[in-house]
C-alpha cells in the first residue's frame, strides 16, 4: 500500500484574498523601486518605461480604471458584452440590473498545475490526501483530465469534504487499485477555549478498507499557521491535542492502524507539536528517497536536505504502520528555476502488510 499527502493549495483558482494578504509587500516594493529611478538623473528609455509601469501597478496611472465588459441578467441568463460607445440605459425594475462585477477568485497558471501532477504521477499513489482544494468540481476535473492521463487511469474513489473556511477551501481524498472509502468523520464543528472555530478547514477522519480487508483511519490535518506579526502556537497546540484524543480513541478500540498528515505549521521539536509526538505514540516517517528523487540535479540535494529541517508538512502513523514501512520519499513541485521548498512537497511512504 502506498500512501501520499499533500498541500495543493488550489487546483484551478485561487481566492483573491491570497494576493491581497501580499499587496502592501508589493506596494512597498514598488514604491521603492519607483522612488530610486526616480532620483536618478540620468535615466534611460527602459527607466522611463519602467516608472511608467510602475506608475500604473501602484494606480498612479489613469488607465485602465473602466470596467471594459458589462454583465447583465435576461430570462435568468447571465451575459457578458463589452462596452461601447452606446448610451448604457440605467437599472430598473423592469431593466434588472446593468453594471460589472468584480470575481472572487483568479486562475492558476497551468505550469503549477503541471509540477504538482508530475509529483503525484510520480509517487504513484494508491491513496492520495489533499488539503486546501476548492471544490469538489474541480476535484473531479482534476482526477479525471490531468491524473487519469498520468496514471493510467483516474482515482476511482474520491471525496471532498468542506470545512469552516469562508473561501471553501477543504479536504480531499482519493483511492484506487481497490481500497474504498468507507467511512468518513467531520470534526468542524469542534471550538477552542474561546468558543471559536478550532479547525478552519475542518480535520476530517476517513476510514480505508485495503483490498485484503483491513481497516485504516486517516486524518487529515491542517494546522493554524503563524501571520505575519501573529504567534498563534497556542492554537495549534490546542489543534494538535485535540487531534492526539481522536487517534487515542481510535486505538482504545482496537484500531491501530493510524495515519495523520498535512500540513501542522510548526516544525517537529516546536512545543505546540509535542501532544502529537512527544511519547512517539504518532511517529514521524523519514522520508528516504530524497536523494533518488533530486538525482541528477546538481546543487539541489543540500537545498532540499537544509530546508527539510524546519518542515511544516507531515506524514505520521502509529507504531502498528511504522514497523512495517518499506519506503518513503517526498517529491517538490519545482517550476523552471524555483527553488526546492517554496512550495509544499507532496510526502509518500509505502508499508507492507
Amino acid at each position: 500500500m502506498r500512501i501520499a499527502t499533500m498541500n495543493i493549495q488550489n487546483l484551478f483558482h485561487r481566492d483573491l484574498s491570497f494576493l491581497r494578504q501580499n499587496a502592501s509587500k508589493n506596494l512597498q516594493d514598488w514604491m521603492e523601486e519607483f522612488q530610486a529611478l526616480l532620483k536618478n538623473p540620468n535615466k534611460q528609455h527602459q527607466d522611463l518605461g519602467r516608472m511608467r509601469e510602475l506608475a500604473f501597478l501602484m494606480g498612479f496611472s489613469p488607465q485602465a480604471t473602466e470596467p471594459f465588459l458589462t454583465l447583465r441578467r435576461k430570462c435568468g441568463h447571465l451575459y457578458v458584452k463589452p462596452l461601447g460607445e452606446e448610451r448604457q440605459t440605467r437599472a430598473t425594475e423592469r431593466v434588472g440590473w446593468n453594471g460589472w462585477v468584480e470575481l472572487r477568485t483568479y486562475p492558476l497558471d497551468e505550469k503549477h498545475r503541471s509540477a504538482k501532477v508530475g509529483c503525484i504521477a510520480e509517487a504513484d499513489p494508491d491513496i492520495l490526501v489533499l488539503q486546501e482544494v476548492e471544490d469538489r468540481p474541480s476535484l473531479s476535473d482534476f482526477n479525471r483530465n490531468y491524473l487519469g492521463p498520468k496514471l493510467n487511469g483516474a482515482f476511482e474513489q474520491w471525496l471532498f469534504t468542506e470545512g469552516n473556511d469562508n473561501r471553501g477551501l477543504g479536504h480531499a481524498i482519493l483511492t484506487r487499485n481497490g481500497y474504498r472509502i468507507v467511512g468518513f468523520q467531520p470534526h468542524a464543528h469542534e471550538q477552542d477555549q474561546e468558543g471559536e472555530d478550532l479547525f478552519e478547514m475542518d480535520c476530517p477522519e476517513y476510514t480505508v478498507v485495503t483490498p485484503a480487508g483491513k481497516e485504516l483511519t486517516i486524518i487529515s490535518a491542517r494546522f493554524q499557521q503563524d501571520g505575519q506579526d501573529l504567534d498563534l502556537s497556542g492554537k495549534r497546540k490546542e489543534q494538535a491535542q485535540k487531534v492526539r484524543s481522536y487517534c487515542d480513541r481510535l486505538l482504545m478500540q482496537g484500531k491501530d492502524n493510524i495515519v495523520v498528515c498535512g500540513t501542522l505549521g510548526e516544525v517537529s521539536y516546536g512545543d505546540s507539536l509535542r501532544p502529537l509526538l512527544g511519547d512517539k505514540k504518532l511517529r514521524d516517517i523519514p522520508c528516504q528517497s530524497i536523494c533518488k528523487i533530486i538525482k541528477g540535479r546538481k546543487g539541489t540535494e543540500e537545498k532540499v536536505s537544509e530546508n527539510w529541517l524546519v518542515k511544516h508538512d507531515y506524514l505520521l502513523s502509529s507504531g502498528a504502520l511504522y514497523f512495517r514501512v518499506r519506503e518513503s520519499g517526498l517529491c517538490f513541485p519545482t517550476i523552471s528555476q524555483e527553488a526546492y521548498g517554496s512550495k509544499p512537497p507532496l510526502l509518500w511512504f509505502e508499508f507492507g502488510s
